[in-house]
């Protein structure tokens, strides 16, 4: 389970990520934020503390709901989704399958506002000391009625109980209509089983994006 339950927490720390394959234990809250320490210059969208807010809970054993916030090109566009996440399949094998489904809104710099779908379906298998996981989902804004993909990859590594490492590959395509690719290192520090801090880069591979250093704080209650 402390793998299962590590997993889903590296998988929050992207910010525009969803819930993954392993649903929250019932009654269990967990909450996670994060914001940009550093980014590079020469972007033509810079992004400034572009702070992520991430929660969920354990609805029941099978359903996971939250709320997924994050702000993007220097605080300018705000964007804030409701999800529920369920198990699909096996919930006892080494692959687990899961849905979700969120409901949301988004603002930009003219106040505009648009309203937005997502649907995503998520893969993971827990390792000795780690885990691999695949995230896809696709986004609709009703504005201009086009539907935005997202897939992230995810590698993550314990090297001790206090000590974890992720790599993350992540791509897709923004609201203006950029496709990105961009691959996160991170490195995690527990001080114990419910407060994590991380730290982590990010390289944009392609598309209109910047180098960041992002720092993590993660509590579960």
């Amino acid at each position: 389970m402390r793998v299962f339950l590590l997993a889903l927490t590296m998988i929050a720390m992207a910010g525009m990520a969803h819930g993954g394959a392993w649903a929250r234990e019932k009654g269990q809250l967990f909450f996670a934020y994060a914001t940009n320490l550093w980014i590079s210059d020469g972007a033509d969208t810079g992004l400034y503390y572009d702070p992520t807010i991430y929660a969920e809970f354990g609805l029941t054993d099978r359903v996971t709901v939250g709320i997924d916030y994050f702000s993007t090109a220097r605080d300018t566009i705000h964007t804030g989704l409701i999800f529920a996440q369920f198990p699909l399949g096996d919930t006892t094998g080494p692959d687990r399958f899961a849905a979700s489904f969120a409901l949301g809104a988004q603002t930009d710099f003219a106040l505009e506002l648009d309203y937005l779908q997502r649907g995503g379906l998520s893969w993971g298998r827990g390792l000795d000391s780690g885990w691999l996981a695949l995230d896809v989902s696709a986004t609709y804004s009703r504005n201009d009625r086009l539907y935005r993909p997202k897939a992230d990859f995810t590698w993550g590594h314990n090297l001790s109980d206090s000590w974890t490492t992720m790599f993350q590959l992540r791509s897709g395509k923004t609201m203006d209509d950029d496709r990105f690719i961009k691959l996160s290192p991170a490195i995690v520090y527990g001080f114990n089983e419910n407060l994590r801090i991380s730290i982590a880069a990010t390289k944009p591979l392609k598309g209109n994006a910047e180098s960041s250093i992002r720092l993590g704080i993660w509590q579960t209650f």
